[in-house]
């Protein structure tokens, strides 16, 4: 694996905080990633996911436009998921 596949990765981990991982229900939680245990290899597996979709132009390189675009297109994201929470009716 290169290196710039390795630091997406980490980039991926240090960037989202465990809770958003907690999602609602079924065996994934946010973005795929699994609710339990994960071995490595599907780990990778995930971070290539999230670095080929970073990567719009398929180069194999993550420019700084690309990640300005996809760090602004989750933000709109999950402010739309919290504005769904906020407006959901009170569960018992």
């Amino acid at each position: 694996m290169n290196l710039n596949l390795k630091a997406a990765a980490l980039a991926i981990v240090l960037a989202v905080s465990p809770a958003a991982f907690a999602g609602s229900g079924g065996m994934h939680g946010m973005e795929g990633m699994p609710k339990g245990d994960i071995t490595k290899a599907e780990f990778l597996k995930l971070a290539e996911t999230h670095f080929n979709k970073m990567d719009t132009n398929n180069d194999g390189v993550v420019s700084l436009e690309e990640r300005k675009a996809w760090h602004k297109q989750m933000r709109a994201k999950h402010a739309e998921m919290r504005a769904n929470r906020a407006s959901a009716p009170a569960t018992k």
